[in-house]
């Protein structure tokens, strides 16, 4: 009798045969052209150097598709295959193979409205459309086969009788089965491609980096230089009293140009981020995406009318400076508050979860900060700046001096806030 280890040893040899023929099938490029229809990414990549490969044949009424992509380590991930009507993700049809070495793999239909944000087709027939599905990983090759429908009565449901862009993404999944979003890890048809003939389809290198210097460029100017701008700003007036540079206060030369820093930063990370999209703006199918466009450009416009405020300021004994002066200041706190929103909303949207810690604790920081500082300035008595004698030129009775407790806490507060602009930096470089 056959006993259980030679059982075992024949299921082992099996499934590793049956690893080797699909992956030497996907890697095959001589039936491209004829037999199937190919893409290849990098472009011209041969055998194992391919990040992703795609093969597509015509079945009756159906489209057979044999899809692969290597991972570093395959435990919990996905791989997706999308057909799009242009070269971005938004308003695309999406096929993703999940894969997880400790439960069942599945292959489910999405339709994805935003850059990320799929919606499965059918809640209760995740699959519909779908059929021979096969998942197999070897040696790190994911490897996804199923036959889609060409067409089919359901929404969203795209028709493979017309051409598309093919798109290739792969990533993690979550503990729930949601797909992570896909970063830099993803590949672009160069033309649109007809799935009904055997035609190979040439792939064209996607870069990511005008999003990162983007992302880099908004950490940079509001949650690191504008905050100490602020601060400056409100509580450290009276910092350095005696110091005469062009006739001002030494709070004011660090206050002006480091918001003019933020405005021209932020301007640039438009421009990349602007350009980066085709110039064209983010679909209202993508709410989180879009939400963060738009309170983005509200606070690039507020920004920009900051400093011709400031310009057009009255003189400090005018009648209406302190219209003025209110005018700034809620200006002021309205697009600070829209930036930080703006910030940590591009934080959720792409990076992992892990880095809700450090988005948090800023939060928490920062309400820590202003609660000691307006209990430091409160108590205070030669704190307080005068709006009419004593707001940019130097006093020449009074020489109000600055608390300990302040002092500490403004350098805390800078040395926390660079090294968590340089974790979140490095967060971006590794992501994207």
């Amino acid at each position: 009798m056959i006993n259980l280890s030679q059982i075992l040893a024949k299921l082992v040899l099996f499934c590793l045969t049956f690893g080797q023929l699909y992956a030497a099938e996907i890697l095959n490029s001589t039936d491209c052209n004829s037999k199937y229809g190919c893409f290849y990414s990098p472009k011209d990549c041969v055998d194992d150097q391919c990040e992703f490969v795609a093969k597509w044949r015509l079945i009756e009424d159906q489209i057979e598709f044999i899809i692969g992509a290597k991972f570093d380590k395959l435990k919990q991930n996905w791989l997706a295959i999308a057909f799009s009507y242009d070269k971005s993700m938004g308003n695309d049809s999406v096929v993703a193979c999940k894969f997880n070495a400790e439960a069942n793999n599945t292959v489910q239909n999405y339709y994805n409205p935003g850059q990320f944000d799929p919606e499965l087709i059918n809640s209760k027939e995740p699959s519909e459309g779908l059929s021979d599905v096969k998942i197999t990983n070897f040696k790190g090759l994911l490897i996804c086969t199923f036959k889609r429908d060409k067409s089919k009565n359901a929404k969203n449901f795209f028709d493979l009788n017309e051409n598309y862009y093919l798109l290739m993404a792969k990533g993690d999944l979550e503990k729930d089965g949601s797909l992570t979003y896909h970063a830099s890890d993803k590949a672009i048809s160069q033309q649109k491609i007809d799935f009904n003939i055997a035609l190979e389809a040439k792939s064209v290198k996607v870069s990511t980096n005008f999003v990162k210097i983007h992302a880099i460029l908004m950490i940079i100017a509001w949650p690191f230089l504008s905050t100490i701008g602020i601060l400056f700003a409100r509580y450290y007036k009276s910092i350095f009293p005696k110091m005469n540079i062009t006739g001002v206060q030494f709070w004011f030369l660090i206050h002006r140009p480091l918001m003019l820093t933020v405005c021209l930063l932020s301007l640039i990370g438009f421009g990349f981020i602007f350009s980066y999209k085709n110039w064209s703006w983010t679909s209202q199918s993508s709410v989180k995406n879009f939400t963060h466009s738009i309170i983005g450009l509200v606070t690039i416009i507020l920004s920009l009318i900051q400093p011709m405020m400031a310009f057009f300021r009255p003189d400090k004994l005018a009648d209406n400076r302190p219209v003025f002066n209110w005018a700034h200041r809620l200006v002021g706190i309205f697009v600070y508050s829209s930036s930080i929103t703006a910030v940590f909303l591009g934080i959720i949207i792409f990076l992992k979860n892990f880095h809700w810690i450090g988005l948090f604790s800023w939060i928490v920081w920062l309400v820590i900060l202003i609660v000691l500082l307006e209990v430091f300035h409160s108590r205070s008595s030669t704190d307080k700046v005068h709006e009419k004698s004593n707001e940019f030129k130097i006093s020449e009775n009074e020489e109000p001096k600055i608390g300990i407790q302040k002092t500490i806490l403004l350098i805390v507060h800078i040395v926390l806030s660079l090294l968590w602009t340089l974790m979140m930096i490095l967060a971006i470089l590794e992501y994207f």
